[in-house]
């Protein structure tokens, strides 16, 4: 008898639980919506790339990555163009405004606590920008050892339907 009573019990708190999540506006979704990978299309190398250069990553790379949180996506074009536009939870290091001297204690400040054997995944506007391209040999330089590089960019990122954070608004 105790074992109906639990099954029963079992029973009852999951459809309360699936009503809930029904009509709560927190609800999660019982269905994933999962955005398709490409899958045969690779990542885009521009023509001033060097053996030795940081790897490449195409945007369904560049996405797995960050829906697993698993690399820390930094954006290498300018704060105006950063705030008009970025890959969700990126951070900014403007290539063109690095400062002069040691880059260790550069980086070391604007990503704290951030391991140099951590996955990061740098890009900038697209094809046309090879701010990313610098910035990732830069910091592979100073001993980031796992670096990739996004060339396809934010643009790339948008023309795929996925999310850009957008901090002001901006004219196209």
């Amino acid at each position: 008898m105790a074992f109906k009573q639990c099954v029963l019990l079992v029973v009852v708190a999951t459809l309360v639980a699936l009503g809930v999540n029904v009509v709560s506006p927190n609800g999660i979704d019982l269905i994933g919506k999962y955005r398709s990978l490409s899958g045969g299309e690779g990542p885009i190398v521009p023509p001033t790339a060097e053996e030795g250069d940081p790897p490449f990553v195409s945007v369904d790379e560049a996405y797995l990555e960050f829906t697993q949180a698993a690399a820390v996506f930094i954006d290498a074009r300018d704060e105006e163009e950063f705030f008009c536009g970025t890959i969700p939870g990126s951070i900014n290091i403007p290539f063109e405004y690095l400062p002069d001297g040691d880059l260790s204690v550069y980086f070391e400040e604007v990503l704290p606590g951030v391991g140099r054997n951590v996955p990061m995944i740098i890009f900038c506007s697209g094809e046309e920008c090879d701010l990313s391209l610098h910035l990732a040999r830069n910091m592979q330089e100073l001993g980031y050892t796992r670096t990739l590089i996004f060339f396809g960019g934010s643009r790339e990122w948008e023309a795929n339907g996925l999310e850009i954070e957008r901090r002001s608004e901006c004219e196209e």
